[in-house]
């Protein structure tokens, strides 16, 4: 019992576990006479009654530990008496002998790679150590670990914790698997779409969708930036839809930075992933039943709202408050954001003023004829694409037909560079 006591000293402080022995005792050591038969009565009924020992299953304490105890105190005459004495023979290991301790210690000199199991196949091969003899591992790597001869962890990376200086500096994001929803009259499941502000772990924007594709993730990225404006950098990881040449190209046009963390190292994208817990935690378990994917965004919205608005507990204020602290750093949204998320291909435009996509001829204009241009399409829409050259817009493309063509003159240059159609000067 008294290891206990000790183990409640260790785990609450020193004066703490002091204390603890000090109230099973006290009515016997404050100097208090007690009249006949009274210390025995006392004795009897601390044995008897039920303590809540902390760390302990037990719940009673003997008549002899408390006796025990009464004398340390009285020889001791201070509280320091009662704790347990140190071992004598402290910082030593009792199963290893000096000179199995120092094949231990010269080997791990010589090789300080060396795993402990390998080292006990060494010294039973050298035999140092009898063949049948075992030796607990744990004594050894507590040995190793004193002696500092523990393997440095070259694994370990340095992992810092880092938080963006002004709002909208970083942006995380990530998904997460949600729940069944209706579309429909099928029940799919659903994936949340998340992004935080790394300064303030507002919530920029947060999505119920049934999928994780690219197009998906641009629309929640391009809501978010509406209503928030633009951020100095995305930090993402290296899944499918962030990995996507078009989405580099997007935050190119935007000057927006993205970062991937290393793969399988999700701890750098520590506060989406904590908030991604909160919503476990706090949102899914009150969604008591499926729901259409409209519904459950409208219960989302709301609880996003709530959530921004309360005390977070890293930043002692309101995700809102800090997050509006400093708004005039942060660069709103271009006109005609919508035209920022179209796919971006590059075509060479042949001598015909014309080039080829998705199966299909278009015209350009013709002073790009020989030139690698920019085409940006809506998926949607993919015929209406706007050329572009060295950054700059050369209209919209036309579709090729042939038999409107039959009908059109041909336009030359005569040697001082004036325009000719078809032989006949404009």
């Amino acid at each position: 019992m008294r290891n206990v006591i000790w183990k409640i000293a260790k785990g609450q402080g020193l004066f703490t576990g002091k204390l603890k022995y000090y109230q099973y005792i006290s009515e016997f050591v404050t100097g208090t006479q007690l009249i006949h038969g009274e210390k025995e009565r006392l004795l009897k009924e601390k044995a008897q009654r039920s303590y809540k020992i902390p760390h302990s299953k037990k719940t009673s304490i003997a008549r002899s530990s408390i006796m025990a105890w009464v004398k340390l105190y009285q020889d001791g005459q201070s509280i320091e008496s009662l704790m347990p004495k140190a071992r004598k023979d402290k910082g030593n290991f009792r199963t290893l002998d000096k000179n199995l301790a120092m094949e231990i210690r010269n080997a791990r000199r010589a090789n300080p790679s060396l795993t402990v199991p390998m080292l006990i196949k060494i010294l039973k091969r050298d035999k140092v150590i009898n063949v049948n003899e075992n030796i607990r591992l744990t004594s050894i790597y507590r040995f190793l670990k004193n002696e500092k001869l523990s393997k440095e962890n070259s694994k370990t990376k340095d992992r810092r914790k880092f938080e963006a200086e002004f709002p909208n500096e970083v942006w995380q994001s990530d998904v997460m698997h949600g729940p069944k929803v209706k579309v429909g009259s099928a029940h799919k499941k659903a994936y949340l779409h998340g992004i935080i502000d790394d300064h303030s772990r507002f919530i920029v924007h947060a999505q119920f969708c049934v999928d994780e594709k690219l197009s998906t993730f641009k629309d929640c990225f391009r809501k978010a930036i509406e209503k928030r404006g633009l951020p100095i950098k995305l930090y993402v990881d290296n899944g499918a839809c962030y990995s996507a040449v078009n989405l580099e190209q997007i935050t190119a046009c935007l000057g927006i930075g993205i970062t991937h963390t290393p793969p399988y190292t999700p701890q750098g994208r520590g506060k989406i992933e904590r908030w991604f817990k909160t919503v476990r935690e706090c949102f899914l378990p009150l969604q008591t039943s499926v729901v259409k994917l409209e519904v459950l965004n409208e219960k989302l919205d709301e609880w996003v709202d709530e959530y921004n608005e309360n005390i977070h507990s890293s930043i002692k204020m309101s995700p809102a408050k800090k997050y509006k602290k400093n708004l005039e750093c942060v660069r709103s949204a271009p006109d005609r954001l919508i035209d920022y998320f179209r796919l971006i291909e590059f075509r060479m435009m042949a001598p015909d003023r014309t080039f080829r996509i998705n199966n299909k001829y278009y015209e350009g204009p013709s002073a790009l004829i020989g030139r690698r241009v920019e085409l940006r399409f809506h998926k949607e829409k993919p015929d209406e694409i706007e050329v572009f050259f060295n950054n700059e817009s050369y209209g919209m493309s036309v579709l090729v037909d042939v038999h409107v063509n039959s009908r059109i003159g041909r336009e030359y240059k005569d040697e001082s560079g004036e325009l000719f159609e078809s032989g006949e000067k404009k």
